[in-house]
């Protein structure tokens, strides 16, 4: 499969990587085959293989085409995203994930505050702050109660 992926990837119209303009059925073309991969973040989705950080719209394109099954384990992933309030794809991320499920999404934030508090990440933790505030998740939605008050190191 991954050769047919990489086959499509080298023409110019399926090229995540520098295309900014990749049609809607070609993005879903690729869902579908990506979906069935297991190594996706390491090899299509490494942030570091697109030309710029404008172009990784293109993993949220894709991630959003796939089935919600395959979807929420892209969740940490996506969670990434919001360490910098800077980044072209902060405010779509929010959108995309404010798309799941409520139940799915809080475990894996509760997860990400701890991770950015751990690594003294104030804007990552203001950034996971914002999409708190957009999908109304409050401090009796997290396991551990004492997570809602890791905002307080938010940077802004």
């Amino acid at each position: 499969m991954s050769a047919v992926i990489d086959n499509l990837i080298s023409k110019e119209e399926y090229n995540i990587y520098v295309n900014e303009y990749i049609r809607d059925e070609k993005l879903c073309e690729l869902a579908s085959l990506l979906e069935k991969e297991d190594d996706n973040l390491e090899t299509y989705f490494n942030t570091r293989r697109y030309k710029s950080k404008f172009l990784w719209v293109n993993i949220l394109y894709i991630i959003e085409r796939m089935s919600y099954v395959k979807r929420i384990e892209y969740i940490p992933f996506l969670i990434e995203f919001l360490q910098d309030v800077n980044w072209p794809v902060f405010r779509y991320t929010i959108s995309s994930l404010m798309s799941y499920k409520k139940t799915d999404l809080v475990p894996f934030v509760e997860q990400a505050l701890w991770t950015a508090y751990r690594d003294d990440d104030e804007m990552w933790i203001a950034g996971i702050a914002r999409l708190m505030e957009k999908d109304n998740i409050k401090q009796q939605d997290f396991k551990n109660p004492e997570t809602y008050d890791l905002l307080k190191y938010r940077d802004f």
